[in-house]
């Protein structure tokens, strides 16, 4: 088997010519976004590989697949995987085909819904990479779901900004605020506006995380925090102040991962919001 770094980068390569793009106002080369963010699909393919090492019989699912860098990595190591993201995106023939030729699944879901449309403990991992700052509603109730799918000991790997980075604290110190920002509220209104998928509405500490899952039955088995300058060589005496203060307050880093484990069934009551499918009332 090949390093992770290299099947990483030959499905990076594999997906450069694929057209992915869905909204049309914004068209980055998709093999250069891909590259942009190698360093995370690495990490978190390896993180997935160094707490299930067996590949044999572990069902996957990621939560927001998008491009699939990480759902096609993972299944070349032995996975079963399943793709998840919203219907728009991941139900069009092209994407189920590109899915299916790697040997993974595709379904689509909103979870806005708060429903996931699996059986009880379908899986051993549920990946949710750069996604739940991008929900506009309460979480609480979904991660419940997520915990009513993942078997028991099952994990529920988490990444995503770190709502105190240091750019977000000067950012506030300058009157600003981390975030979807005012423009971004005009573009979702905008008369023929393609965003189907918008910005950050909720960004979250390592603090918060861990004060979301606990109740939940998930016990915390790593957070740790991470950033773009830790895989970047040399560059001027900016970076390499930026480096130190990053060893020195690691919880000042862009981004943060947790690695959580289902310990039992989450029994909490919640109580849904009306606006929701009455079906939904049991959760």
């Amino acid at each position: 088997m090949k390093p992770i770094n290299d099947i990483v980068q030959d499905v990076i390569k594999e997906l450069g010519d694929f057209d992915l793009i869905v909204d049309e106002s914004e068209r980055p080369e998709t093999s250069d976004y891909l590259q942009r963010h190698a360093h995370e699909y690495i990490r978190t393919v390896s993180d997935i590989v160094e707490y299930r090492p067996n590949a044999s019989g572990t069902r996957i699912m990621e939560i927001g697949a998008f491009f699939g860098a990480v759902s096609l990595a993972l299944s070349r190591f032995g996975y079963s995987v399943t793709a998840t993201d919203i219907p728009e995106y991941i139900d069009m023939p092209e994407q189920i085909a590109r899915y299916a030729k790697h040997g993974v699944a595709t379904k689509g879901i909103r979870l806005q819904d708060y429903v996931l449309p699996f059986e009880d403990e379908s899986f051993d991992v549920v990946i949710m990479c750069e996604v739940l700052e991008h929900l506009n509603f309460n979480p609480i109730p979904l991660m419940k779901e997520i915990n009513r799918i993942l078997s028991k000991g099952g994990i529920l790997y988490l990444s995503l900004p770190n709502y105190a980075a240091i750019r977000n604290r000067l950012r506030v110190l300058r009157g600003g605020a981390p975030g979807i920002s005012i423009d971004d509220f005009y573009d979702q209104v905008r008369p023929g506006s393609q965003v189907i998928v918008y910005g950050h509405w909720r960004e979250y500490t390592g603090p918060e995380i861990r004060e979301m899952l606990t109740p939940l039955g998930f016990s915390i088995a790593r957070q740790y925090y991470f950033g773009l300058s830790e895989v970047q060589k040399g560059g001027g005496i900016k970076k390499r102040i930026a480096r130190a203060m990053y060893r020195q307050f690691p919880a000042f880093k862009e981004n943060q991962t947790t690695i959580a484990i289902k310990e039992r069934r989450a029994d909490l009551p919640l109580r849904i919001p009306e606006t929701v499918h009455p079906t939904l009332r049991a959760l």
